[in-house]
Parts: C-alpha cells; sequence; structure tokens
C-alpha cells in the first residue's frame, strides 16, 4: 500500500495541475514580443490534472503583405510553450476592404495541437488569405467574418442573405472542417439572422424576405431569424415584433407566411 501511495504521489506532482492557463501565460508572453501583431487574447482551460486546452484570438497590424501575414501565422501556428495542450485553437484576423471598399476584420483559423487541420507552410496559409480577401471583397457590407473549427460567422451592415450567400462560397474553397455558416445584420433589439449548414442553401431561407415585405416602413423587427442549421431538419422561421405593434400587423405576417407555405413563429413582444 506504502509503494502504491508514493506511484500516486508521483504521478500527480509530476503533471502540471493548470495546463491550460499556464500555457495560456507563456502564449501571451510570446504574442507581446512579436512587432506584427497588433492585439491578442489567450484563453486556457484546464480540463484533467496534466490536460488542458487553449483558444486564442490575435489581430495582426495593419499594413502587411500577404506574404507577411502568411509567415506571421505560420509562426505563430508553429510556436510551442514549454506547457503543452491537447487543442489550440488560433483565430489570426486582419483587416482587408469588403465589396464596398470599406474596411473588414476577417479571420483565418488554425488549430494545432494533437492533430493540425490544415498545412501551416507559409506557401499554404498566402493561399488562404488571399482567399479570405477574395471573399470579403464580394460582401459589400461586410463588417466582420470570424472562423472557428466548425463554423463561419459574418457580420453585415447589409443585406444578411447576401452575406450568407458569400459564405457559402467562400466556404466551398479552402476553410478547413466548416459545418456551420451564420450571417447577422443589425444589433441587440434589431437583428436579422440567416444560419444554415454548409452545404444546405440559402435559397430555401429566402421566403423571410417575402414575410418582412409585409410589414409597414415604420415596423422594424426586434430580431428576425431563418435557419436550417442542425439540429434542425427544414427550415424554420422567426420573427419578433416590438411591443405595441398593431395585432392587425402580426395578422398580416401570418397571412403572408400561410399563403407562402412557411412554418413562421411570430409574436409581439410585451
Amino acid at each position: 500500500m506504502l509503494v502504491w501511495l508514493i506511484v500516486v504521489a508521483g504521478l500527480v506532482t509530476g503533471c502540471t495541475l493548470n495546463a491550460g492557463t499556464e500555457f495560456a501565460a507563456e502564449y501571451e508572453k510570446y504574442l507581446a514580443t512579436r512587432d506584427d501583431v497588433a492585439d491578442y487574447d489567450v484563453r486556457g482551460y484546464n480540463n484533467l490534472p496534466g490536460q488542458g486546452n487553449a483558444d486564442t484570438r490575435v489581430d495582426l497590424r495593419d499594413g502587411l503583405t500577404d506574404d507577411q501575414i502568411a509567415t506571421a501565422i505560420s509562426e505563430i501556428a508553429r510556436y510551442r510553450t514549454d506547457q503543452k495542450v491537447n487543442h489550440h485553437s488560433l483565430s489570426v484576423f486582419v483587416t482587408t476592404p469588403n465589396g464596398s471598399g470599406a474596411p473588414a476584420r476577417v479571420s483565418v483559423f488554425v488549430r494545432t495541437g494533437d492533430e493540425p487541420v490544415q498545412d501551416t507552410d507559409p506557401a499554404a496559409l498566402r493561399e488562404r488569405v488571399q482567399l479570405v480577401r477574395a471573399y470579403a471583397a464580394t460582401d459589400p457590407g461586410l463588417i466582420e467574418m470570424w472562423a472557428s473549427a466548425g463554423d463561419l460567422d459574418a457580420r453585415t451592415s447589409g443585406d444578411p442573405y447576401a452575406s450568407a450567400d458569400a459564405l457559402v462560397a467562400y466556404a466551398q474553397t479552402r476553410p478547413p472542417t466548416v459545418r456551420r455558416l451564420s450571417a447577422r445584420s443589425g444589433h441587440v433589439g434589431s437583428l436579422g439572422v440567416v444560419s444554415l449548414d454548409a452545404d444546405g442553401s440559402v435559397q430555401a431561407l429566402r421566403p423571410m424576405r417575402l414575410i418582412l415585405a409585409a410589414l409597414p416602413p415604420d415596423v422594424t423587427p426586434r430580431r428576425w431569424r431563418a435557419t436550417s442549421q442542425e439540429p434542425v431538419d427544414a427550415p424554420q422561421f422567426e420573427l419578433d415584433l416590438p411591443a405595441g405593434t398593431d395585432p392587425a400587423v402580426l395578422a398580416a405576417v401570418e397571412q403572408r407566411a400561410a399563403a407562402l407555405g412557411v412554418p413562421l413563429r411570430a409574436i409581439i413582444a410585451r
């Protein structure tokens, strides 16, 4: 029994209890030394003794060439701290013109750790940077696009359907393991969202436009959503109208939805 206790004690003391947070602290120190990094946020998670994960957001400074961006992403992705983690999800953001020439913030996602999702060779990353720039140039209202392990999410000042179309096209290029797409316009209190699976159809979600067209010009929805994203197995449509909306307006949009054969859930906020 005494021998067993000594062995267990050795195993416990030989591993790091806070692998994720210690990795984050080391990684932040490294990012702070880079002249090409404008901002960063590293979050470490301690799963089990000796095991952890981390999520990192890095904003590169403006004015870098595609080659410089690709080299920076490669070096940042390949950097290893003394403390190891199982998964490290890295999103690197750059600023690039959108379809109207305004600046948009877009990201390239890299997952490092036990199984890198894609090549971190600078040449491969340069291609991905060029693809994400080309994507941004197709969306005139794009404000921001952020990528994660399975998601592409866009925020636009314009039509979320146009942004969803652009995301679908982009997802067919080099983004790895993308499963879900989402485009949103507006802000809390006046938000429109189009969301679908990467192999889904934006066209199946377009009837929401006809429903919104039934609203009077002076009625702005608090929130609307058209989705076919898992676990939904058929398109769903939601509309929340502001408090005080005339019930006749609600009746009109419900009638429009019924005529279109659209399963709309519509309410007036209290």
